[in-house]
């Protein structure tokens, strides 16, 4: 049985996302507000040197840990008792996708690939608890000056403390985007934390979304093995014998076993998940570019998001959608061009393939 740290459950306090134009231009300029780098990795409460996620097991309801992923993290901490910190795991230069390969795998694993691809570091950006005191009722500004005082003290090579920026945020966004960031965090100066909840005007996320017109240059084959979550859900299978089977209960086909203290489901052997696209012989994503000084079209990306009838569409007529328009939404374009996170949104048949240009 596993056991928690603390009396009660602590999880981390979550940011509100604000879509509308004007009230995002309020928060920007108002100087109650800070503005962070918003990090692309796993967010995780150092609780006495234990690593906790904000979700909880299914099987014993205490939070999901992951101390055994990160020895050179936990076994550091662990030494600081009274010390709760909140931060995100995550992999310089790269994304939160090399973070979860790491987490996602058992304790050997995760440190075997560690071991090959580097550590992940923690950088803390709050502090919940020193010393056994509880500092969740301070406000934001009380928390980080403690924060800064303490973090030099219970720091090692694996951690970091982010900068902060009171003037100016908008230059910082365009900095962070820039530099192939996913956007920033507005913190309120004033704000408490509040475990668990998302309280408005607190923590706000910022990211960019842009929209563009791109040229279809082709497509991808299907993924075959479907690794998604809900796989007790999941109806599309390859059965023993090699043949595809859609499967109404699925219990028939998997296997409960117990993963870190969570209920986990396996399929049973020679069943194996397959994604939608692979079982219904459709294409998967669709590979775009645009066209060069030189009249060369450039690949520059791939998207998903295209809905079942149009992807059924695509599959049996590619030659129809080959050298089309379509419009895309992504996150932002990065330094060499490609795009952040790209999801199809319409075609364009009002448009000529020769006005996508780089």
């Amino acid at each position: 049985m596993r056991d928690y740290p603390l009396d009660k459950h602590v999880l981390p306090m979550g940011g509100n996302a604000v879509k509308d134009d004007a009230k995002l231009e309020a928060f920007m300029s108002d100087p109650n507000y800070v503005a962070e780098v918003k990090w692309d990795g796993s967010r995780y409460l150092s609780i006495v040197g234990r690593f906790f996620s904000r979700r909880i097991s299914d099987v014993d309801g205490i939070p999901v840990e992951k101390s055994d992923r990160v020895p050179h993290l936990s076994e550091h901490l662990s030494t600081f008792p009274g010390l709760i910190l909140d931060g995100e795991l995550y992999f310089p230069g790269k994304t939160s996708n090399e973070v979860t390969s790491i987490l996602g795998a058992k304790a050997e694993k995760a440190i075997e690939r560690q071991e090959e691809q580097g550590k992940l570091y923690y950088m803390v950006y709050d502090i919940l608890m020193f010393q056994g005191e509880w500092l969740v009722d301070k406000p934001w500004h009380e928390r980080r000056a403690i924060l800064e005082r303490v973090f030099p003290v219970v720091r090692n090579e694996f951690m970091k403390c982010p900068e902060y920026v009171t003037e100016n945020k908008k230059e910082f966004l365009a900095k962070v985007l820039a530099e192939g960031g996913e956007g920033i965090m507005l913190k309120n100066i004033n704000g408490k934390y509040v475990p668990g909840k998302k309280p408005a005007k607190n923590w706000i996320k910022v990211k960019t979304e842009i929209d563009d017109d791109v040229v279809i240059m082709g497509f991808k084959d299907a993924v075959r093995e479907y690794t998604g979550k809900e796989i007790e859900s999941w109806s599309y299978w390859i059965n023993p014998s090699g043949e595809k089977e859609f499967v109404i209960n699925t219990y028939n086909v998997l296997d409960a076993t117990l993963v870190d203290g969570e209920r986990v489901f396996v399929p049973k052997e020679g069943w194996v998940p397959v994604t939608k696209f692979f079982f219904n012989d459709w294409k998967g994503a669709v590979k775009f570019g645009k066209f060069d000084a030189n009249g060369n079209l450039i690949e520059l990306g791939e998207c998903s998001g295209i809905t079942d009838d149009l992807r059924k569409d695509m599959s049996e007529n590619p030659q129809n959608y080959i050298g089309e328009v379509m419009e895309i939404k992504a996150m932002q374009r990065t330094k060499d061009g490609f795009y952040r996170h790209p999801q199809f949104s319409r075609m364009r048949d009002d448009k000529n393939s020769s006005e996508c240009v780089i």
